[in-house]
């Protein structure tokens, strides 16, 4: 299979994330699905160490995979892929995923300009269900 040029750049980042040994290696078994300069598509399967108490996924994962997955939309960007740093992170909590249960992740670019990005994620359930949408304002320097 062929890929487009930024979703190679994306499936590049997470090969570079699951050889991490430090905290990006917990998007290992994320698996990229499509990409374009501003927007990027990945599938993962709830793990057990990924989740709480209750067998839930942990609302930290949640807010950690809202992070990356509009971190990797800036970056897919051959033209201008500066990954920013966080100024204010948000997330919508709307339906609980249990292990085992196979999920979709949507990071977007909404605007980039000269120094600040704007950018949303979501994540659904295996029906199509929103389990959770997030929004994430980055600094891009300069």
């Amino acid at each position: 299979m062929s890929l487009n040029g930024a979703t190679k750049r994306a499936a590049d980042i997470l090969k570079y994330c699951a050889r991490s040994k430090g905290f990006d290696n917990i998007f290992s078994t994320f698996n990229v699905i499509a990409a374009s300069p501003n927007k990027v598509t990945a599938d993962y399967i709830v793990k057990e160490e990924h989740c709480n108490q209750y067998g839930t996924l942990h609302g930290g994962f949640t807010a950690t995979a809202v992070d990356f997955m509009t971190t990797i939309a800036l970056i897919a960007d051959e033209e201008d892929s500066r990954p920013g740093v966080s100024l204010n992170l948000s997330v919508n909590y709307m339906k609980a995923l249990k292990i085992g249960d196979k999920i979709t992740l949507e990071g977007e670019v909404l605007r980039k300009g000269r120094s600040v990005a704007y950018t949303t994620a979501r994540i659904f359930k295996e029906n199509g269900e929103l389990a959770a949408h997030g929004t994430h304002i980055k600094h891009l320097g300069n």
